[in-house]
């Protein structure tokens, strides 16, 4: 086991989680695409680092401050995100716009979470040296692009997993993988440090 990795995840509500988990069940049942199964059904907020040597409880503390201070943020799943590694739903938009809230909120995480980061970080210009774009994962890394519009296809008979909802849970998860410098997402494990659940601003 080599050293692990950080995180912080928006979990969607109960009803969207389950609905997304059997799309990795059977993404993984029907096709073998495992990768995305192995993780919790999530948004990413802050994605992989490698921490430095300054002590994990410390920025649990900084990331408990922060969370007492913040509201639950209305986001929509109204688009589906697409790239060479996956796919999934797009959770950039609200009401057809840009969810300035939301991406306002990713950044104060990430400026609570960047003077921990590892200079050798090996996520960090995938992570944060491009736009950020939130979205929940279908499938992603074990996918063939080829596969792509026979999985869209079969996907169609599936319910309709877009709409609104609060975010408003967070995780500050661990994650452990046999090999950082390779396919880390066939040997993916976590566990979870931190939870918090955020009231509606009214």
């Amino acid at each position: 086991m080599t050293d692990s990795r950080f995180a912080v995840y928006l979990i969607p509500p109960y009803k969207l989680s389950k609905g997304i988990s059997e799309v990795h069940h059977l993404l993984r049942k029907q096709f073998g695409f495992a990768a995305a199964d192995r993780f919790p059904v999530h948004c990413t907020i802050k994605g992989f680092f490698k921490k430095n040597d300054q002590p994990v409880s410390q920025l649990q503390s900084e990331l408990d401050e922060f969370f007492q201070t913040q509201f639950a943020i209305p986001v929509s799943a109204e688009d589906f995100r697409v790239d060479p590694i996956g796919f999934g739903l797009s959770l950039m938009t609200l009401g057809g716009k840009p969810n300035t809230p939301f991406l306002e909120f990713r950044e104060k995480v990430v400026d609570i979470t960047r003077p921990y980061i590892a200079d050798d970080c090996d996520f960090k210009d995938h992570d944060l040296g491009r736009t950020f774009h939130p979205h929940i994962t279908f499938s992603f890394r074990d996918i063939p692009n080829e596969l792509y519009d026979n999985i869209f296809a079969w996907m169609e008979a599936g319910p309709d997993l877009k709409g609104p909802f609060l975010a408003d849970t967070y995780h500050f998860l661990e994650v452990f993988s046999e090999d950082w410098s390779g396919s880390w997402w066939d040997s993916i494990t976590w566990r979870l440090l931190k939870s918090w659940r955020l009231k509606p601003e009214n």
